[in-house]
């Protein structure tokens, strides 16, 4: 094999790696270096690992998915990268450019590059093992592989990882065959333990003994010297049982290269030969007394993993004396896993029905387009914008203490930050609400139409006007709005206020009777020519700083329709956040935009004051628009402004508030300070909070998504079985299949309990 341990780097290396190396380099004839490969499921930081391996930023990283097929790492002496059919690039630009392109994800790609480190081993990035397009190429890349680091996310073992690894287990368990080692990737804040304990319990269920797990942190230097040196280690073990070969054979030929050293009569040349037979001897004697040598340094750098393992806080014991730990199950890797067996039976040749296609497929598109939401709302100000800014941690939604956000503003999951702001082609502005059998202006829709009206950009883009008196829209002119505007002004000032106002809004109102409202323009209606969009890159400060303002200049906010913002937060792959207006604003179409959204959500985040807690409006909006059964079901109680309570002061807020709510209150009472956790992503009550919020959505979307769109394909496939018994042989991989996603999700909260194998219990 080519080549020793790096010496470039500055640390101490052991003497056993040392000299390994040297050996290496003396007897062993050239021939590729050990290959390392890095896998595991999509966004595990794989790219991250072998970066932080190498100490340089050359495989690609990203929020979603940047490893499109798997990339071979090789030591030479100038940066180049090849990939089949495509043209060779020299430069780390053109690497990035080649990945992105969408026809390269059947291939590989080879990149050299003059890396000490890579003298030691050849690395392997490799895809999600969870991408269903690509489980297959990577299983054969890593069927040669000297050695696998498998990378779990920081939450541990999921389905998919099982299922794969289910696969691979008997390849990884006959005597003889590849090392694996198994990393918890910790990166993503400080872990409780949990992760590690449950997939320690889940591999020994699949492998039938204990295996290590060890966390990692792709950003710890620490961390990343442990492994280091632990795969420097583990290499080793490969070159030592190869020079451990190589003197075997010789073993068998020193007696009789000693008897000929005898018949050397010239007494330099018998020295020379004598000392060469000496030296090998040496050396194959050396070698094995450095097996154990390497496995004291072995057990030093277990003793260093273990010492890090030990820096994460252990498990808590369950309440029960349970000894099962609770795993979850990737919800989007099961909707992608049922979707690609849709794909498959649509694709079989052996299914001739055409209405059982046309409904497969129909079931494949409604999968793929449903939508998850869950909408936080509450009074104006109780902290809803800066809970979804401490979950994308980053100050994107305005919040102010006046009343800030006038329209839905949805999070969805995106790779870049792009918010786009969708403008209507009509437009409603109520100027007259009623209230407690009077009618009051609404005086900032008033100042807003106003400042509409002489507005030249937005004139222009005006088809026609529409005013509404006495209940009934007819079309006006410019000239007609305006002395309407003044006639209603006139109906709401005060006596002690001059008449006959224009283009000046009152700051004093008065409420009038009903009857004498139907005087008023009650509201105008805006007919656009063209439905309009703004999109905004929220990267770019000064994007960001247009996009801000136009949601809290009020002339601007009433002429949005709805806000849509793409952001790559973890949470939001698993459902779409909605932002929504305070109820209890001022301004009552607030109250009737969050009615009438209600609908459509399914979970709730229904937020509270600390400092104010549940008024009359917001009591009476909750027990209006959310039955108790769903309350009990569907709702989360977040008490905002903790920060400002002592625990006395939470006590007799949770007591008050369940008695308010009795008998829907039954879930827990979140008291957190969004502020706070904006500042700082380790917030614990925040992070309690949503880990709470993951299961209730996993449960939900299990139920209520993937579990009757299995029955639905399990009833169209059982119909095929029975009328055709050959197709029905044909299906029952198929069947099964959909079974097994069933039973998963069947689990509570579509979690999987792994309990220790009977060979691993204590007693």
């Amino acid at each position: 094999m080519n080549g020793t341990f790096p010496s470039e780097n500055p640390r101490q290396r052991p003497h056993p790696l040392k000299r390994i190396g040297e050996l290496r380099k003396k007897y062993l004839p050239p021939q590729p270096s050990p290959l390392l490969a890095v896998a595991g499921a999509r966004n595990a930081g794989k790219s991250t690992l072998i970066n932080a391996l190498l100490q340089e930023d050359i495989s690609p990283v990203d929020v979603l998915p940047a490893t499109p097929c798997p990339i071979f790492f090789f030591h030479g002496q100038a940066f180049s990268v090849s990939a089949g059919r495509f043209k060779p690039v020299h430069s780390r630009q053109g690497l990035a450019s080649l990945l992105r392109r969408g026809d390269i994800h059947a291939g590989r790609v080879d990149v050299t590059l003059p890396n000490p480190w890579l003298r030691i081993c050849t690395l392997i990035d490799t895809p999600g093992l969870d991408a269903a397009s690509q489980s297959h190429l990577v299983e054969k890349t890593l069927a040669p592989a000297d050695h696998i680091l498998y990378l779990f996310h920081q939450r541990g073992m999921d389905e998919q990882d099982r299922l794969l690894l289910h696969r691979l287990k008997g390849s990884l368990s006959r005597p003889g065959s590849k090392r694996i080692s198994f990393w918890i990737n910790c990166n993503c804040g400080r872990p409780d333990g949990s992760a590690l304990a449950a997939t320690r319990e889940a591999l020994g269920e699949i492998f039938g003994r204990e295996i290590p797990v060890n966390y990692l942190n792709t950003r710890d230097a620490e961390s990343i010297e442990n492994l280091r040196l632990f795969v420097e280690v583990e290499l080793a073990f490969i070159i030592l049982k190869e020079l451990e070969k190589f003197f075997s054979g010789e073993d068998r030929h020193i007696p009789r290269q000693l008897a000929g050293t005898l018949a050397i009569g010239e007494d330099g040349l018998f020295l020379d030969a004598f000392w060469s037979i000496y030296e090998r001897a040496r050396d194959a004697l050396e070698t094995s007394q450095l097996f154990a040598s390497l496995q004291q340094v072995r057990l030093e750098i277990r003793e260093k993993l273990a010492a890090y393992n030990r820096k994460v806080p252990a498990v808590a014991a369950s309440p029960a004396g349970m000894e099962n730990t609770w795993q979850a199950v990737s919800f989007p890797v099961l909707k992608e896993r049922l979707l690609n067996l849709l794909q498959r039976l649509l694709e079989a040749p052996f299914l001739q029905s055409p209405a059982t296609r046309e409904r497969l497929a129909e079931l494949a598109g409604s999968l793929a387009g449903d939508r998850f939401y869950v909408t936080l709302w509450g009074p104006f100000s109780s902290g809803k914008s800066t809970f979804l800014n401490a979950l994308m941690q980053e100050e994107l939604l305005p919040a102010q203490d006046k009343s800030t956000t006038s329209t839905l503003v949805r999070l969805h999951h995106g790779a870049e930050k792009v918010a786009v702001i969708h403008y209507p082609r009509e437009l409603t502005l109520f100027l007259v609400e009623e209230k407690e059998g009077n009618a009051y202006l609404c005086r900032e829709e008033l100042v807003t139409l106003y400042r509409w009206l002489n507005n030249p950009g937005l004139l222009k883009d005006l088809r026609q006007m529409e005013a509404c008196t006495g209940g009934r829209y007819s079309r006006v002119n410019a000239a007609e709005l305006a002395a309407l505007l003044i006639q209603t002004q006139n109906l709401f000032r005060p006596p002690a206020l001059p008449g006959n106002i224009y283009n000046h809004v009152p700051a004093i109102t008065r409420p009038i009777s009903l009857k004498r409202a139907a005087r008023a323009l009650t509201a105008v209606r805006l007919h656009f020519h063209h439905v309009r969009e703004k999109v905004f890159h929220l990267a770019d400060p000064g994007e960001l700083a247009e996009f801000r303002r136009l949601m809290i200049t009020p002339e601007e906010a009433m002429l949005i329709e709805a806000i849509d913002i793409h952001h790559p937060a973890e949470m939001l792959k698993l459902a779409t956040f909605v932002d929504s207006p305070g109820i209890d604003s001022v301004h009552t179409r607030y109250a009737r935009k969050v009615a009438e959204w209600l609908r459509n959500s399914d979970l709730h985040l229904i937020f509270f004051n600390g400092r104010h807690m549940l008024s009359p409006v917001h009591r009476e909006f909750l027990r209006q628009e959310i039955p108790p059964e769903r309350q009990r079901d569907n709702c989360f109680y977040v008490v905002n402004f903790a920060d400002t309570l002592n625990l006395s002061e939470r006590e007799r807020v949770a007591t008050w508030l369940r008695r308010e709510l009795a008998p829907a209150a039954s879930r827990e009472i979140h008291f957190i300070s969004a502020l706070d956790a904006l500042k700082d992503g380790k917030n614990l009550a925040f992070n309690r909070l949503l880990r709470q919020l993951e299961q209730a959505i996993l449960i939900q979307r299990g139920e209520k998504i993937l579990l009757r769109r299995i029955d639905q394909i399990g009833e169209l496939l059982a119909v095929e079985a029975r009328e055709s018994p050959p197709v029905g042989r044909l299906l029952e991989k198929y069947i099964r299949e959909l079974e097994d996603i069933r039973l998963i999700l069947k689990r509570p909260g579509g979690y999987r309990i792994w309990r220790t194998p009977a060979s691993l219990r204590k007693g």
